[in-house]
C-alpha cells in the first residue's frame, strides 16, 4: 500500500487507504517539541507526565512531542516551544532538528505491510522573499525517509511539489490542471500546473508563522496565543477587538502578497500558458481555516485582474489533509 506524507512547518500528516482500499485515512501530528534537560526538578515533571503524552527521553535531555507541547507551552510559558522546522524548511536554528523530525515521521508511519511500500512527500519551492534551500530540505526527507526500517520493511520515497499535491487531490475531473494554492504555516506554496506538468511554481516565507509573529508584536500577546485564536476569526465580519483586527490585518497583507507574485509568475511563464478555459484555483492548508478565508483570496483575485481566466476558487472540506491525500493519489498513480 502506498502512503502519503504532508511534511509541514505546523502539521505532519500521513495518508493512506484503509482496509480493502477504501477510503483514505490520515493521522496528524503537531510538528513541535519541548526540550527538558532533565536536572532534578524537570525529571520530576518527566515522570508524572510520562505515559501521558508523546514523549522520548535521550541522555540527559527529555523530549515532548506534538499537541501535548503545544498545550504545555500555552499554560506554562516558562516551557519554550521549538520548532525542527522553519519557514517550511528544516529549522537551521534547532541542532537537535533532523533527529526530531526523523523520530516524529517514522513514528507516524509505524509499521508497513510490504517491504519498500512507497511513499510520496511534499516539498516547497524555493521562496522569492527569503534565502531558502528547497533543494537541500528535500534531501533531508529523503534521508529520513530511506533510513525507515522497521521489521526489515524499508520505504521507497518521492518528492512532489506542495502546490501541485492539491492539483492531484481536487482537480482529476480537470486533466490534473488547475492552481494549487497551500497556506501553511511557515510558506505558501503555489503551483500552476497543465496536464498534471508544473509550469509555474514558487513559495513564499511570510505565511501562518508570520501572522503570528506580525500579530503578536502589534498586541503584546504570544504567537502561541495569536496561533490559538486565528482558527475562530471570521475575516469577513468586523473585529471584536485588538487581536483581532491584528489578525485581519496580517491575513489581508498574507494574502495581497500571494496575489501579486502568482501574477508576475503567470506573467513570466506566459510562453508556457495558453489558456482560454477559465482556470480552477484550489486553497488549503492550516493558515487558509479561518471562516470567511475563501472570499479574501476571492476578493483579492479579482481585483488584481490576473491575465488568465479563472474559475472556481474553492477550499476542499479536508483542507489540513488534502495536500497529504494529494501524496497519495501521486503515490498510487506511480504504481499503476
Amino acid at each position: 500500500m502506498a502512503i502519503g506524507f504532508d511534511v509541514g512547518t505546523f502539521n505532519l500528516i500521513c495518508a493512506r487507504r484503509g482496509e480493502n482500499n477504501s477510503e483514505i485515512k490520515c493521522s496528524r501530528e503537531v510538528n513541535a517539541f519541548i526540550e527538558l534537560n532533565l536536572e532534578d526538578q524537570n525529571r520530576s515533571f518527566f515522570n508524572v507526565v510520562k505515559g501521558k503524552v508523546p514523549l522520548i527521553e535521550r541522555g540527559d535531555k527529555g523530549y515532548i512531542f506534538g499537541q501535548a507541547a503545544i498545550d504545555m507551552a500555552l499554560t506554562l510559558p516558562k516551557l519554550e516551544l521549538k520548532r525542527p522546522m522553519s519557514d517550511g524548511c528544516l529549522n537551521p536554528r534547532e541542532k537537535d532538528a533532523y533527529k526530531i523530525l526523523q523520530l516524529m515521521c517514522h513514528s507516524m508511519i509505524g509499521k508497513i505491510t510490504n517491504d519498500r511500500e512507497v511513499i510520496y512527500y511534499c516539498v516547497p519551492a524555493n521562496a522569492v522573499n527569503a534565502e531558502t534551500d528547497a533543494h537541500f530540505h528535500r534531501d533531508v526527507l529523503l534521508d529520513i525517509f530511506k533510513s525507515y526500517n522497521v521489521d526489515e520493511k524499508t520505504l521507497i520515497p518521492h518528492h512532489i511539489n506542495e502546490g501541485m499535491a492539491l492539483v492531484y487531490a481536487e482537480l482529476g475531473d480537470k486533466q490534473f490542471s488547475g492552481i494549487g494554492i497551500s497556506f501553511g504555516a511557515g510558506m505558501v506554496n503555489f503551483c500552476h500546473a497543465i496536464y498534471a506538468t508544473e509550469v509555474a511554481s514558487f513559495s513564499i516565507v511570510n505565511a501562518g508563522d508570520w501572522i503570528d509573529n506580525q500579530a503578536a508584536k502589534a498586541t503584546g500577546e504570544t504567537p502561541v496565543f495569536i496561533n490559538k485564536t486565528k482558527q475562530k476569526v471570521d475575516l469577513t465580519e468586523v473585529p471584536k477587538n485588538f487581536v483581532e483586527r491584528a489578525i485581519k490585518a496580517q491575513y489581508r497583507l498574507m494574502v495581497e502578497n500571494t496575489v501579486a507574485n502568482i501574477k508576475k509568475a503567470i506573467q513570466n511563464s506566459e510562453n508556457k500558458i495558453r489558456s482560454e478555459e477559465p482556470i480552477d484555483v484550489i486553497v488549503a492548508g492550516g493558515t487558509a481555516s479561518p471562516s470567511g478565508f475563501v472570499e479574501m483570496v476571492k476578493e483579492v483575485i479579482t481585483a488584481a485582474k490576473l491575465p488568465i481566466p479563472i474559475g472556481e476558487i474553492r477550499r476542499p472540506d479536508d483542507h489540513l489533509y488534502t495536500v497529504a491525500r494529494g501524496c497519495l493519489v501521486a503515490a498510487e498513480a506511480s504504481q499503476a
